[in-house]
């Protein structure tokens, strides 16, 4: 298993165009992908940047849990969060230096405008340009970095924060599971910290299970984050935010209220959070969370996959924010999650 991370650096280090194009010459090679793992410096540090002002130490506040796919508006992204009045957001699926979405370190951007530090994690170090429509779009635009990961950005300092494999990495280099075009060096994994509260530390995560994968394999990862996650901070007061990709869910035969209250007896993850004390259900407003991309040929029925739980905290006011811009623009295929918590 892949070691927890907790190096952290003001910049990740990112590998060279010849690096990545190495790479791509020795794709389905699980020796030539490991040895990436631990030479590349993306792949075993992450990336802390402090707020620029420390607010009073609060009692409640507001956690957004969103998959960002990509992070490609960024200033339409922070108006929604700001919306929301995100205190601390839970990101996944956020991009640095990659040609699909401008180039941009999209965390570093967004933590910027909304006048937050951050925490960013290599998820993936992507060798082409994203899923096909990505490819048909930005093919001939070479990535300047080419990281795709997961973040936590937040109003109030970050402690100890760290990064918690959730497998060992290699599918999506190995493999390539969808066949579509991308190539990856790296594993799903989620971004973890601490930060102080009225009533103690709180522990954070911004958690991405793996898309190509079933109720076993999520109930494994789900195992892996609760141990990481107590290894490094103990079992007290914390919040798991993320895309968990739990699609064996939407089956069509049940309301989004009846999956909220019951999706262990489908996915088996929530018997493995239940069991550390982590609930749903005063934390999920009912709705499903996804949302069909613009030109593209609609997918039904809508799932349930992004999560809010929390753990010796008080939830209250739930609440699924459309990932639509204030001018109507298409934000993210996955809606954006908050809950108010009494910390």
């Amino acid at each position: 298993m892949r070691p927890i991370l907790t190096q952290t650096v003001p910049a990740l280090e990112t590998p060279s165009q010849e690096l990545r194009d190495a790479a791509k010459a020795t794709g389905g090679n699980r020796a030539a992908h490991d040895r990436m793992l631990s030479d590349w410096p993306c792949m075993t540090t992450i990336e802390l940047s402090q707020p620029p002002a420390a607010p009073p130490v609060p009692s409640e506040l507001t956690v957004c849990a969103w998959n960002m796919e990509r992070c490609k508006r960024v200033e339409d992204s922070a108006t929604l969060l700001r919306a929301a009045g995100a205190d601390v957001v839970l990101a996944t699926e956020v991009d640095m230096g990659m040609a699909r979405s401008g180039q941009r370190h999209t965390t570093r951007d967004l933590a910027a405008a909304l006048g937050m530090g951050f925490i960013y994690g290599t998820e993936f170090v992507e060798l082409g340009s994203g899923d096909p429509f990505e490819t048909a779009e930005f093919a001939d635009i070479p990535n300047t970095h080419g990281l795709h990961g997961n973040a936590i950005l937040s109003r109030f300092p970050l402690r100890a924060p760290c990064l918690i494999p959730l497998d060992d990495g290699g599918l999506w280099y190995v493999s390539t599971p969808k066949n579509d075009g991308q190539h990856r060096v790296g594993g799903r994994m989620a971004m973890a910290a601490q930060i102080d509260t009225a009533q103690g530390p709180l522990t954070l995560a911004a958690a991405h299970f793996e898309s190509e994968s079933d109720p076993s394999l999520r109930a494994d990862q789900a195992r892996r984050l609760i141990e990481g996650l107590e290894r490094q901070y103990g079992a007290g007061k914390a919040v798991i935010g993320g895309d968990l990709n739990t699609n064996w869910l939407a089956d069509g035969t049940r309301t989004a209220a009846e999956i909220i209250a019951d999706p262990a007896a489908v996915e088996p993850a929530f018997t493995h959070f239940a069991e550390a004390r982590f609930d749903w259900r005063g934390s999920m407003t009912p709705g499903f969370t996804t949302r069909c991309p613009p030109g593209r040929a609609a997918r039904y029925p809508l799932m349930i996959l992004d999560w809010l739980m929390v753990r010796d905290v008080a939830p209250f006011g739930p609440r699924i924010w459309p990932a639509v811009s204030s001018a109507g623009l298409y934000l993210s295929d996955h809606e954006m999650l908050s809950t108010r918590v009494i910390a």
